[in-house]
């Protein structure tokens, strides 16, 4: 049940990509393809990443360890759909030249909030293996995969900040992620022990 859980977690998350790269070589995204790839890989992103989030969030609620097994190919997916999202605009948007992308970064607060979001998940990505978390023991790595809450927040507002049409979308996701951070960090300071 554990590997059907992890394998169906890990080979579905490439679906949606497999996808939208069929409907791009097809020609079926429209007249500006590039920018339909630009903007689906992010919404994949966020998906994933708040799939990612609320997993955690119910085996935290429930202790249920054999929904936290998707956990882990869920998070990398998100990074995976997070990085072709850049690469895409960096390649694509920008032209693939470095000047472009230093204006844009240094003049585009939302591009600042998506790439810095993208920063927070490359650790998170690179120590997805069960060798990392030998190597910093268990302790530490779940320290570092805190930072899967800030990246949220700044990929929710970099969403928002780009794609206001979709804030309906966006703002209950924002309260979704309130709600489970309000709860984790309300446990944490009851379950603290007195001085």
């Amino acid at each position: 049940m554990r590997r059907a859980i992890y394998w169906t977690a890990a080979l579905g998350g490439g679906l949606p990509g497999l996808w939208l790269w069929w409907q791009y070589q097809i020609g079926a995204l429209g007249v500006m393809p590039h920018e339909v790839l630009l903007h689906q890989t992010g919404r994949f992103g966020l998906m994933f990443l708040m799939g990612t989030l609320a997993i955690g969030f119910a085996h935290f609620l429930t202790g249920w360890g054999m929904l936290f097994i998707a956990r882990r190919p869920l998070g990398v997916w998100t990074f995976v759909y997070a990085l072709s999202h850049a690469l895409i605009w960096g390649w694509f948007d920008q032209s693939g030249i470095f000047a472009f992308m230093r204006m844009e970064i240094m003049e585009m607060r939302h591009v600042q909030l998506g790439l810095t979001a993208l920063v927070l998940m490359a650790p998170l990505a690179l120590t997805s293996f069960n060798l990392a978390q030998r190597l910093m023991t268990l302790r530490r790595w779940k320290r570092l995969h805190w930072l899967t809450w800030p990246a949220a927040v700044l990929a929710l507002v970099h969403t928002w900040s780009v794609a206001r049409f979709e804030a309906p979308l966006v703002t209950a996701m924002g309260a979704v992620l309130v709600l489970m951070m309000a709860t984790r960090l309300f446990t944490l300071v009851r379950n603290r022990p007195e001085p």
